[in-house]
Order: structure tokens, then C-alpha cells, then sequence
């Protein structure tokens, strides 16, 4: 019985190891957003904001989308425009992701150090297919050399919880 629970044990941890080193499957976005279309008018902060002065930085909704858009846009389905135009909430996948333990914040990096949303997001504003998967997953050497490199703090306590 042992023998067996132990064997159990190791295929479980192989397994959940293996799991966890696979790429993350593609996120299905409600919209097929084109960033390449919308960056020669709007800047990051145009459609997300508080990039810049909040803590997290937002994520376009319905009403703004109509301010610009009369007509639905070759890339949203009738059904999709429909419930924007009503005003309901557009169903984001969340592509971005800090571990619970970590504390980022966009005003600190974007606002007060001034840095460009494409030094971590890399070059969004040239793509022309929605976002499905993250584009740059938070490493720690990462952040402290950038840290270290621009002179920010280092200290453990001031990132993370």
C-alpha cells in the first residue's frame, strides 16, 4: 500500500511540474482589437487609463468604444456590438498578471519614473491581432535590474507583501 502511495506521490508531482512549465493556452478575447489601428490616434493612456496616476491602470470599456466607433467595427460580431452599444461590460481577458505576493504599481513606474509602457509590454502599439497570452511574465532579476539600473529601490520590502 505504501509503495503504492509513493508511487502515486511522484506521478503527481511529475504531472503538476510538467503542467507547469507548458506555455498558457491562447485567451479568447470578446474583441479581435487592432492596436496597430488605434495607436496613430490614441496613446497607451488614451484607452487605458490611469496608466499613469493610478495604482492599476484600466481597461477600455463600452462607452468608450462608442464614443469613437457609430458603426461596429469589421473585427466585433453583431452580438458583441450589440451588448457595447447597450453599455454592457466588455468581458476582458486579463493577459497580465503580478503573483499575489508582489506589489506593482503603474503610477510609480509609468507616472512617477517615467518609464514607456513598451519597456515591459513590449511594442503593443504594432499589433494588429488581439492579445491572448502575456507578453512578458514578471521576473524578479528582471525588475532588480532595472531597479538597480535606474536607481530605484532594491529592498525586498518595497515590492513585495
Amino acid at each position: 500500500m505504501i509503495r503504492y502511495l509513493g508511487a502515486s506521490a511522484i506521478v503527481i508531482v511529475v504531472a503538476t511540474s510538467w503542467v507547469s512549465l507548458m506555455p498558457p493556452a491562447p485567451l479568447m478575447q470578446p474583441v479581435n482589437f487592432n492596436h496597430a489601428a488605434h495607436s496613430d490616434v490614441l496613446d497607451c493612456e488614451g484607452c487605458h487609463e490611469g496608466v499613469t496616476s493610478m495604482a492599476r491602470a484600466g481597461i477600455p470599456q463600452s462607452e468608450f468604444c462608442v464614443g469613437c466607433h457609430e458603426e461596429a467595427p469589421s473585427v466585433v460580431s453583431a452580438a458583441t456590438w450589440e451588448a457595447i452599444t447597450n453599455g454592457d461590460p466588455i468581458a476582458w481577458q486579463r493577459v497580465t498578471r503580478v503573483p499575489d505576493h508582489t506589489y506593482f504599481s503603474h503610477r510609480r513606474h509609468a507616472g512617477s519614473a517615467g518609464l514607456a509602457c513598451e519597456t515591459c509590454h513590449g511594442d503593443v502599439g504594432a499589433r494588429t491581432d488581439a492579445v491572448t497570452v502575456p507578453f512578458v511574465v514578471p521576473v524578479m532579476d528582471e525588475c532588480l535590474s532595472c531597479h538597480a539600473q535606474e536607481g530605484a529601490s532594491e529592498d525586498c520590502t518595497a515590492c513585495h507583501r
